[in-house]
């Protein structure tokens, strides 16, 4: 119960705080609207006493009583049709602003994870999802159930007071039939955040189906290889084991509610009976009659919403549950409270006895990796699929911690290192780079936000990158959309926008690099997508760029590699090679072996220990 009320005290406080005003506005509207109930069966009681008393020739109503209590009513039918309204449109406000609440905290705690550890995690995945989700949800739904609350409190109180005055054992029993309702909808609520969490892993594969069949990048495959139909039916499926789910719920909630509605229904006709008893032994009088049957069934109805907005804030504060545990993860990566000034690179990298396994239960990837990457030197890695390349370059990158070891930059351990500093001495093109939707000037500017408007600047790391003519070559050049997902007004003209071929795409990401005056370059891969002769000009071009530069160097194709001073092997998470090519060729190793069968691949008579240029 504790943890209760300070879960909804946390989320009345972030609806105030989204805008007080508002809030305090909503409230006095809410409390207005709980008691117009009252103030219209009261208007109705007087009416109908003075009418009796007419016709009972008792009393003479005087035209001035009688307008005054018409224009009362008047004024409380106007009241109760135009509050709804405003209300609704106040709500929305609240909605609107909270909803830019929820989403900032959610963005700004996810951007404060400095490595990818969470993101690589399908439980805090799973948690970050349902923090967005689950955190609108119920903020949303507080302001409904806090404006159904507070009118449903102040209708009750004002209908029981009356019941009270005129039948104690009437008010008890309407109020006690009401607490199967409010046991019943709290389990309810139980059942349905029970219900949404189990469904979690199935929503997610729902996505991703819904992914397979629509993304411009799926499409092709599934295109050729005829898989639409394949993956449709697991998407329906999946809708049909949610919606089984779903129906079983709702024909539980339907059973009860059912019976609800019969206990409902025998406490508003015992009151019925009690009232028109009173009436005929001449205890009450027919204003009462109207007064009392509506004091009761408003006590229904209020009990009925006030109960409802118990149990959807007790099912918001379930669902608001992943928004706090996703606001208390701890940080993935360790940052000292005084970090460091990241010094620019003199001296180089050493990996000493580097070991990591993602957790206990996994695999060691990396095994007492020692290495070093002198400054102003390129180092080459090589290796086969799953040699552990790409987690060596997470690490140097710290979107890891070693498990084991130590990575030094100028003999100082990079978790000494504010992260983002740290990284902007770092500049990167990965393998599996982005493709962002955006102009061409910021693809590239990406690289350097700092930049992003300087135009001679991503100029310099376009013509760096092998891609400034063919840029200057498309519809507005650098202010091109390349992409096909938007139509932007550009110039006064519609731009549908552009898509670029898989190289030209890869020499956007490596101006993307080299917009970034880093200390380290990472590149990975970066000729992949080129095809020979483009990857021949572009590796030249690169060695003219990277001279005197400490660069490390991914590829597969061992014709690339030799314009690294060095080379080193990583073979089932160990360097078990290093040295310059042609002293790797010499020791005859896995090096020599690799290079031998991809120079093989290229000759028309196979010559094992004639190694050709590829």
């Amino acid at each position: 119960m504790w943890h209760f009320l300070q879960s909804v005290t946390q989320l009345v406080k972030f609806v105030w705080r989204s805008h007080p005003l508002g809030c305090v506005v909503a409230v006095i509207l809410t409390i207005l609207q709980g008691l117009i109930p009252l103030a219209n069966a009261w208007v109705l009681k007087v009416l109908l006493d003075w009418l009796a008393e007419q016709f009972a020739g008792q009393k003479d109503i005087i035209n001035e009583q009688l307008m005054g209590l018409l224009i009362a009513q008047t004024v409380l039918i106007v009241t109760a049709a135009m509050l709804p309204n405003v209300s609704r449109y106040l709500n929305a406000e609240l909605g609107r602003r909270l909803t830019i609440s929820i989403q900032s905290s959610v963005y700004q705690k996810i951007n404060q994870f400095r490595g990818i550890a969470h993101f690589e995690n399908p439980e805090v995945y799973d948690t970050i999802r349902l923090a967005e989700e689950g955190a609108e949800q119920s903020s949303g739904q507080t302001l409904q159930v806090l404006t159904d609350l507070i009118q449903s409190l102040v209708t009750l109180l004002s209908f029981v007071s009356v019941l009270i005055s005129f039948n104690l054992f009437l008010a008890n029993l309407v109020l006690l039939a009401a607490l199967p309702q409010l046991i019943t909808q709290l389990q309810i609520g139980r059942q349905r955040f029970g219900l949404a969490y189990e469904l979690s892993p199935t929503e997610r594969r729902k996505h991703y189906y819904s992914f397979l069949l629509s993304d411009v990048y799926a499409v092709k495959e599934v295109r050729l290889f005829g898989l639409g139909t394949y993956f449709l039916d697991k998407l329906l499926q999946l809708y049909q084991r949610t919606h089984h789910a779903e129906r079983q719920q709702q024909q539980r909630e339907l059973r009860w509610e059912l019976g609800l509605n019969i206990i409902s229904s025998i406490v508003a006709s015992i009151a019925f009976v009690i009232v028109v008893s009173a009436a005929f032994a001449e205890r009450v009088s027919l204003g009462d009659i109207m007064l009392y049957v509506n004091a009761v069934t408003s006590v229904q109805m209020a009990s009925g919403r006030l109960i409802g907005a118990i149990a959807g804030l007790s099912e918001g504060v379930l669902f608001y549950s992943f928004f706090e545990k996703l606001l208390n993860l701890s940080p993935d990566l360790p940052v000292p409270a005084t970090p460091y000034p990241v010094p620019s690179l003199s001296s180089g990298i050493e990996l000493r006895n580097v070991s990591f396994r993602y957790s206990d239960h996994h695999p060691w990837i990396l095994r007492d990796v020692n290495l070093q990457i002198p400054a102003h030197h390129c180092l080459a890695l090589v290796g086969l699929n799953g040699a552990g390349k790409s987690t060596l370059v997470k690490l140097l990158t710290r979107l890891y911690d070693p498990t084991i070891g130590q990575i030094l930059w100028d003999g100082i351990d990079i978790r000494e290192f504010e992260p983002d500093e740290f990284r902007r001495h770092i500049s990167t093109i990965f393998q599996d780079f982005m493709h962002y939707d955006l102009t061409v000037r910021e693809n590239i500017g990406l690289g350097d936000l700092s930049r992003i408007q300087d135009m001679p600047w991503i100029q310099k790391a376009a013509k760096q990158a092998n891609i400034h003519e063919e840029i200057l070559r498309l519809p507005h050049d650098y202010e091109t959309e390349i992409t096909r997902m938007f139509a932007e007004e550009m110039t006064g003209e519609k731009a549908a926008g552009i898509d670029l071929s898989g190289g030209q795409w890869q020499r956007i990401a490596t101006a993307r690099m080299f917009a970034r005056e880093a200390d380290l370059l990472i590149l990975d891969e970066p000729t992949a997508a080129l095809d020979a002769q483009a990857e021949y000009e572009t590796y030249s071009h690169f060695k003219q760029l990277m001279a005197d530069r400490t660069s490390l160097l991914i590829s597969h194709r061992f014709s690339t590699v030799r314009m690294a001073d060095a080379i080193a092997v990583l073979e089932a998470g160990r360097i078990v090679e290093y040295g310059s090519h042609e002293a790797l060729m010499r020791s005859n190793g896995t090096y020599a072996k690799l290079y031998r069968l991809q120079a093989e691949s290229y000759m028309d008579s196979p010559q094992p220990h004639s190694p050709a240029s590829v």
